[in-house]
């Protein structure tokens, strides 16, 4: 049986590319306090949670790569992410919407 090969789709792997961008630590400010969310791609999916915490899946928003939502189960609250790249085409930074709050969380420098 011929299986099809990943050249045909290359979808998945855009995907992951992005996941990969997207993944690091990102310091958010919420109501005076600091946090720290990680985002990682395991198996093309974007997971996350802050430091610490059980890592939630990540949904990704139809038609958009950049945006994803994620409603935890310790909360039962949507949350939306929408990630954001800089003039030099690097996401830097990630906005958190939920209830109305905007909640900006700037990428951590990736150490090299």
């Amino acid at each position: 049986a011929a299986h099809a090969g990943s050249q045909t789709q290359d979808k998945p792997a855009d995907t992951k590319k992005i996941l990969g961008e997207i993944a690091g630590d990102y310091d958010f400010e919420f109501q005076g306090q600091g946090m720290v969310i990680n985002f990682f791609e395991r198996d093309g999916k974007l997971f996350g949670a802050p430091v610490g915490e059980t890592p939630e899946e990540i949904l990704p928003v139809k038609g958009s790569p950049l945006k994803f939502e994620v409603t935890p189960s310790t909360t039962g609250q949507l949350y939306e992410l929408e990630f954001v790249r800089n003039e030099k085409g690097v996401i830097d930074k990630c906005v958190l919407k939920t209830m109305g709050s905007e909640i900006i969380g700037i990428k951590r420098p990736v150490k090299k």
